[in-house]
């Protein structure tokens, strides 16, 4: 029996106990159940606060933190969400050797005839990413985030009202913001708060004195792709004088004045707060769910100073393997959720769920021992006690498999086809 002739006997659209990528999963949304007891937990709406879980492959990190995500969204007028969930464009960054050219950089003796031979300046870093690299990028996807908040809600003009967070704003916009027409922003930014052209202003600017300070701002800015041309524009349309006065990320102490700065932003646009939720750790290409590396990329964000920062709650949903990391946290200040544990209930409602999205609109609801000639509801049981989804749907598509491949045609799945099911996926559950 052909695994699609089975499926239409159930009058499924699509295969129920497929498995996908939380991310990429086009049923999750629908096939969700909602985790109240969690959401309570994680979720202190005026005050945001920090949260660790650790959980084990296929218990459902990603869904929980998609599920947290779609939750918050009704409340986008109190909050922002910051998803940090992609990090190959920071590891990327972090490893690219970087090239200045001579006429960004200040000649030193040392280097003129370096820099008369090669016309750049190669600039040498550690290949270890660092808290400096993961406060740059938080400040991307922050600054980014507010932005899109500010204009969709018509806040801009707010800007008018308050020249220093004004300032701050522009600043923050110029250093991190990244798109392709960053400088027509800047300049309908300056335009709106009433900041003149720095060309205009001074006729004898010197381009020099730009182009070093783009040159240093790209030799700071480590985590985040940087075009020193592109600065070099944005320093001619606003002036050097705001980024020395309230500060480029020279240091660590430099990035958490700023990430200062973005969270007193966020409160005057009215917002109660930032959620910053990170996941897929073990995603990236250069990592693949080496567990030292997974701790490389983890360890820094975990400094004590970054969770101090008020109104800011960082949610981190880590590999189990990664448990060992408690260490490096203040468990007064860090609350923890050991393992993400699955309760018979909520597995047979996630899988009935995902049963009867999966069939075609108007079918009459089904259950899971429906499948099942006999003794169906045992059955039942014994899948819904595979700790995590992921292993209960892994169980569920080989018992399928196993009835297609015995039967000529047969709706309901026999004994003899489940306990060989059973079998195959014990053999193999190592690999899962």
């Amino acid at each position: 029996m052909e695994i699609k002739e089975w499926l239409h006997v159930w009058q499924f659209e699509h295969h129920p106990f497929v498995i996908f990528d939380a991310d990429r999963d086009p049923y999750l949304q629908a096939a969700m159940i909602e985790n109240t007891s969690l959401r309570s937990a994680l979720l202190n709406l005026d005050k945001p606060s920090p949260y660790v879980i650790f959980a084990i492959r296929g218990a459902g990190k990603s869904s929980m933190r998609i599920d947290t995500e779609r939750y918050l969204t009704q409340y986008e007028e109190k909050v922002l969400v910051i998803r940090y969930v992609e990090f190959n464009e920071l590891l990327s960054e972090v490893t690219k050797v970087r090239r200045l050219p001579a006429e960004y950089s200040p000649r030193k003796p040392g280097l003129a005839k370096v820099f008369r031979r090669r016309k750049e300046e190669v600039l040498i870093r550690e290949s270890k990413i660092t808290l400096d690299d993961h406060l740059d990028y938080l400040l991307k996807l922050g600054i980014e985030e507010l932005y899109r908040s500010i204009t969709e809600s018509q806040k801009e003009d707010m800007l008018k009202d308050n020249r220093e967070f004004a300032e701050k704003f522009i600043l923050l916009t110029a250093l991190y913001f990244s798109p392709n027409d960053l400088s027509n922003k800047i300049s309908a930014l300056r335009k709106l708060i009433g900041i003149a052209g720095y060309k205009k202003r001074n006729s004898f600017f010197s381009n020099k004195q730009a182009k070093l300070l783009a040159g240093e701002i790209y030799r700071n800015i480590r985590g985040v792709p940087v075009s020193v041309e592109n600065m070099f524009k944005i320093i001619q349309e606003i002036g050097p004088g705001l980024f020395e006065f309230h500060g480029i990320p020279r240091m660590t102490e430099n990035r958490f004045t700023l990430l200062k700065s973005y969270m007193d932003l966020v409160r005057y646009f009215g917002l109660s707060g930032v959620y910053l939720l990170v996941d897929r750790v073990d995603e990236p290409t250069s990592i693949k769910g080496d567990p030292e590396k997974m701790r490389e990329l983890v360890t820094p964000i975990l400094d004590d100073q970054l969770f101090q920062i008020d109104h800011l709650g960082i949610i981190l949903f880590l590999p189990y393997e990664l448990h060992d990391l408690k260490k490096y946290y203040r468990s007064d200040r860090i609350k923890t959720i050991s393992s993400i544990n699955w309760s018979a209930d909520n597995m047979i409602r996630l899988i009935e769920k995902r049963m009867n999205v999966s069939r075609k609109p108007g079918s009459s609801p089904i259950k899971l021992p429906d499948i099942f000639e006999e003794e169906g509801e045992s059955k039942a049981q014994f899948i819904v006690r595979q700790l995590t989804p992921r292993n209960a749907f892994r169980l569920l598509s080989i018992i399928v498999e196993e009835h297609c491949q015995t039967v000529v045609y047969g709706p309901k799945i026999s004994t003899d086809v489940y306990e060989s099911a059973v079998q195959r996926y014990l053999i193999e559950k190592e690999g899962y």
